[in-house]
């Protein structure tokens, strides 16, 4: 259960910016939305099922994404003895000059097990500056700082002795809970787990997930739920069929100097394989009686918007059963807005999301704005100030929004920010050539 992240000096984010999961004491018109679209965590810590993140285009909202995603891999990975030698791949704010040679830092904050974590580190290009793990168990009820480390220098707890021995065999740019995990340590490796539970995926493109989801349709249990689901989103499609096929390689044509050393290693392999998904069709006769049904393929014979939701579904039946994480960046992209808000109603509905699965979501839909969908502690606004850099802000943080606002209405005239401002667009094309194109239709 994620309870907030925080990204500093990383992007477009100059400044602390923190996302927070927790639920605020603020009621809704809609009481029941109150009761589906949260739930309480350990520690009496109640919590939201998902949140919305709006913003104007280059505001920050994918780069939001983009830090967690970023804080995953790097935790997850940064260990690996392939690289040893290679750089931190930090991205610091680079519209000011203090910032550019001050490390970037990352916060996070969790439950796992019934224990509540914050883990958080800096870093710059060549080293990981500092690092720390808290943990606050039920059983004490106070917040014991299991390790932190600041250059070379390690503090570590009695409660963390799987840490003990491993300072040397940490590397200066990678992070000390990434080792102990490859040392098998039973705290830092339920934190690992945590993070690959992570998800984070783009809306944009749907190669990163759709073979997930094929596995996932693979399997009886998870591929009938992920069926029953798409044929909810009307789709007109009866049933799906994954399967994996193999593929030869042909490089034919005169192929540029650059590219024969690729092209010369790709001979070597005689084949690939591919995996593939079916949609089948009802098919009706002349008389309009149903004659069976007929196999597309999803890639080339399907909708732009019918792939996503196919790629898409594993994902979002994973995330509900296992209570995970997850996160989309272009959520709206292809998808027609009933079908988005459906989504963010499948997250917030007890019945449903009993297992208190999290989304968070960065999109333009406006039609999301709705104080029957969507708490004000649910909406996120992301907004560049003069000097470029990005703020976060909580719709619950105005003051004077009442329970029974027009949120769609208010956002789109710009009472909360985070809209484009645009300039005369008309002078772009400039009043000579308006003139000039009238006096050609005139002729």
């Amino acid at each position: 259960m994620l309870v907030q992240f925080t990204v500093e000096n990383f992007l477009s984010f100059k400044d602390p910016a923190t996302l927070s999961m927790a639920a605020s004491k603020r009621r809704s018109k809609n009481k029941s939305l109150d009761v589906n679209a949260t739930f309480e965590g350990a520690f009496g810590i109640k919590l939201l099922k998902s949140a919305t993140v709006y913003g104007a285009n280059a505001s920050g909202k994918s780069n939001l994404i983009s830090a967690v995603r970023f804080m995953k891999r790097f935790v997850i990975e940064s260990s690996k003895e392939s690289l040893a030698d290679d750089k931190i791949l930090v991205k610091p704010y680079r519209l000011s000059e203090e910032t550019e040679s001050k490390p970037s830092k990352f916060e996070i904050v969790f439950i796992k097990s019934g224990a509540l974590y914050q883990y958080e580190f800096s870093a710059d290009h060549s080293l990981i500056q500092e690092e720390r793990l808290t943990r606050r168990s039920q059983k004490t009820n106070v917040d014991q700082v299991l390790f932190s480390r600041i250059g070379n220098e390690y503090t570590i707890e009695k409660s963390f002795s799987e840490g003990k021995g491993l300072q040397k065999k940490t590397r200066k740019n990678a992070l000390f809970l990434s080792v102990c995990a490859n040392f098998d340590g039973q705290i830092s490796t339920e934190i690992i787990r945590w993070f690959r539970n992570l998800r984070v995926i783009s809306g944009l493109s749907d190669s990163g997930y759709l073979n997930f989801t094929i596995d996932q349709l693979e399997d009886s249990v998870a591929g009938k739920k992920i069926g029953d689901l798409l044929k909810d989103f009307d789709l007109n499609i009866e049933r799906f069929e994954s399967n994996t096929i193999k593929q030869s390689l042909a490089l034919d044509g005169e192929i540029p100097e650059d590219l024969r050393p690729l092209a010369d290693a790709l001979k070597n392999m005689k084949e690939t394989t591919v995996k593939k998904v079916s949609t089948y069709h009802r098919r009706f006769d002349s008389e309009g009686v149903e004659a069976g049904e007929v196999a597309f393929d999803l890639k080339s014979d399907e909708s732009e918007g019918t792939q996503k939701l196919v790629a898409m579904s594993g994902p979002l039946v994973d995330t509900l059963e296992n209570s995970y994480v997850l996160l989309i960046d272009e959520f709206d992209a292809r998808l027609h807005p009933i079908i988005s808000k459906n989504i963010i109603k499948l997250f917030n509905c007890a019945e449903v999301n009993s297992k208190n699965a999290q989304l968070i979501v960065a999109t333009h839909d406006t039609n999301l704005l709705d104080h029957d969908l969507l708490r004000r502690d649910q909406v996120w606004f992301v907004e560049r100030d003069y000097f470029g850099a990005s703020h976060l802000t909580s719709l619950v943080e105005y003051k004077g929004v009442r329970n029974d606002a027009s949120f769609e209405k208010d956002y789109i005239i710009g009472k909360y920010g985070a809209i484009p401002v645009l300039g005369d667009i008309k002078r772009v094309f400039g009043s000579g050539r308006v003139a000039s194109k009238s006096s050609l239709t005139s002729e």
